[in-house]
């Protein structure tokens, strides 16, 4: 008689309310598929708005949020190829894609139709064990932690795919509106490509650690922020980390001539704006979603060689429900990381 394996899990079983510990079966592998133990699992703001209803699972609940973790391999669905058990690797927002289409064979795979996303659409990582498609595997180098890998699967891959959509380079002038962890990694980023960096956001605290990270200037995110990016000489690129809609008046406003405004975060909030404003600047707008595989093994390489580093709070798995709250309440300074070691 089979023995039925379980496995600790936190599940979102109501849309607003807290998540519930469970003990749940343990997943097996599919064929193209391996079995990864969580040792670290990072908490996102999207958990946030999953959690809320705002970006509901296409699948009825329960769900296993989670699209942060960090793991060995314990089982192979089949032959792993070069993959291994005992192999450390990283999960993050894209649990697969047709990899056929125009955008999978673009480098868009993240864009792809038929895309699924882990956590979302299929179980994740806040969780013992979980499951996840060996081609969308990231090979985490050991000289990097589970805690500092973590939120590098999202929020860094997330800040490093946006700073290469604004197309600023060297000598030029990036402002960064929203100091949190993706923010803090986006100031590694641009500083290690010679980019001169403003940061915004309304905290002093926060604007305090982006100098310490390096920015060159920082701007209180207020009615002025966008005249006093100007008095500097105007942002060549502008890129918004904070899930509210009062930044986007100040980005158009601290625009220079043919700058590239890149959208990550997701405010609930409707943008408007006057075609002017765009037009007569010759100004672009684009959108920015996780990160395909070739910038997360950039991404990687770059934190394998201690160059970029997260402002990480480490908390238990139980405290999972606490670390969303904080969260909700603006009140995390950087990552949360959830240690399941």
């Amino acid at each position: 008689m089979t023995t039925l394996l379980t496995m600790k899990a936190a599940l979102l079983q109501e849309y607003g309310k807290p998540l519930v510990f469970a003990d749940v079966p343990r997943p097996m592998p599919k064929a193209d598929e391996v079995l990864v133990k969580i040792e670290a699992s990072g908490v996102c703001f999207t958990d946030v708005h999953i959690l809320k209803g705002e970006h509901a699972s296409p699948n009825p609940l329960p769900l296993i949020m989670g699209h942060e973790g960090v793991g060995r391999i314990t089982a192979l669905g089949s032959a792993g190829g070069t993959l291994k058990v005992g192999d450390r690797v990283g999960i993050g927002y894209v649990f697969g894609a047709c990899g056929h289409c125009r955008d999978c064979l673009t480098g868009g795979e993240n864009y792809c139709p038929d895309f699924d996303a882990t956590g979302f659409s299929v179980s994740g990582c806040f969780a013992e064990y979980v499951c996840m498609r060996k081609e969308w595997l990231n090979r985490i180098p050991e000289a990097i932690s589970p805690i500092e890998a973590a939120p590098l699967m999202c929020a860094g891959a997330a800040a490093y795919a946006s700073y290469k959509k604004t197309g600023v380079h060297a000598g030029e002038t990036l402002a960064i509106f929203g100091l949190g962890g993706l923010g803090q990694y986006a100031i590694q980023i641009a500083k290690l490509s010679g980019a001169r960096v403003i940061a915004v956001d309304i905290s002093e605290a926060k604007l305090a650690t982006a100098k310490a990270l390096g920015a060159d200037e920082v701007v209180v995110a207020d009615s002025h922020a966008g005249a006093a990016i100007q008095a500097l000489g105007g942002a060549h690129g502008c890129v918004n980390f904070a899930p509210v809609g009062a930044t986007w008046p100040l980005m158009l406003a601290a625009c220079a001539p043919r700058a590239t405004i890149v959208l990550t975060a997701v405010p609930a909030d409707q943008l408007a704006f006057y075609t002017y404003e765009v037009v007569e600047r010759g100004l672009k707008v684009v959108g920015s979603s996780a990160a395909n595989r070739q910038e997360m093994n950039e991404l990687l390489a770059l934190a394998a060689g201690g160059k970029v580093k997260g402002v990480i709070n480490t908390m238990p798995f139980d405290q999972i429900n606490d670390a969303l709250a904080c969260l909700v309440e603006g009140q995390v300074e950087g990552r949360t990381v959830l240690d399941l070691r």
